[in-house]
């Protein structure tokens, strides 16, 4: 799974409104991810990519709960991580990683693993959908995922590999062990799906919701186009460029908007002007004070 980083915010102050957001986001965050856990993936034996996955694994051979192995595994790999990479994880990153435990252990405890569906796609489906929405809160809560995060971390700088393979490589080595150990290759496909809805549900929770899109308008009625987007309340800039074929300068205005902003766009500038040029991009994030009014 790709590493998320921590989201930024302003500075709390400890239990102001915004302390006690992002820590609910951290508590919801990681019950969510052990409901996913507990009651579609863990009943069906499938193994998802991090640690919590890696303990299923584990537990098969050596009958600990979940959450205990997890916790046993993700305590050393945070000094390691410390100690190699000299990052500061932080309490909140501490707190996601004992609570997911505690919370997986708990409602075994108290409900077993119960088969919901004995449909595995739709498990695999429904479990990563809701372990991606409590990772997407616990991160956007200000945590880190922690976990086999580190180790790829760790071998991305040691082999001098880009971090993104590393991922691959480590996700694949949990889903062929879950397999050499369960000894069931056809759960090996709901793996792989389960893996993508984590990563797709974290997506939308971090990006995906109120994703913001750059927009590049050349017209020459720039100044109507740069009336309305004003009036949507949006700000902008505008860039000077050269034609390529005629070599006259013209005006482009650059200005970031959420989806249903870009559709309003769209519609008014070919109502202004039919012959617009119009690009847009995909952003993760805007920050700053860099959209003022144009």
């Amino acid at each position: 799974m790709p590493q998320y980083k921590k989201k930024s915010f302003p500075q709390e102050k400890l239990f102001s409104a915004l302390w006690l957001r992002n820590y609910s986001l951290i508590i919801i965050g990681s019950l969510l991810v052990a409901l996913g856990y507990n009651f579609f993936i863990m009943p069906h034996q499938l193994v998802p990519d991090g640690v919590f996955g890696f303990s299923i694994i584990l537990n098969q051979l050596i009958h600990f709960p979940v959450g205990t192995i997890a916790l046993c595994i993700n305590i050393p790999l945070l000094a390691w991580g410390i100690k190699v990479l000299g990052g500061k994880f932080g309490i909140k990153t501490i707190l996601s990683m004992v609570l997911g435990s505690v919370f997986i252990d708990g409602l075994t405890y108290f409900f077993g693993n119960p088969i919901i569906t004995h449909d595995l796609l739709v498990s695999s489906m429904f479990g990563g959908a809701t372990i991606g929405l409590g990772i997407g809160l616990v991160v956007y809560g200000g945590a880190t995922t922690g976990g086999t995060d580190i180790i790829a971390r760790i071998l991305s700088k040691w082999l001098k590999v880009s971090l993104g393979q590393m991922f691959i490589l480590v996700d694949g080595l949990v889903v062929l062990t879950s397999v050499l150990v369960f000894q069931d290759i056809e759960l090996a496909p709901y793996c792989i799906i389960a893996i993508l809805s984590i990563s797709k549900t974290i997506d939308a929770v971090l990006i995906g919701i109120d994703a913001k899109r750059a927009a590049l308008i050349i017209s020459e009625k720039h100044e109507e186009i740069r009336d309305r987007i004003l009036e949507m309340d949006r700000g902008g800039t505008y860039l000077k460029g050269e034609g390529l074929f005629y070599k006259t300068q013209k005006k482009i205005i650059f200005t970031a908007l959420n989806r249903k902003e870009l559709g309003l766009l769209e519609g008014f500038v070919k109502e202004i002007d039919a012959e617009a040029f119009i690009a847009t991009l995909n952003t993760n994030d805007v920050y700053g004070n860099g959209f003022k009014p144009i």
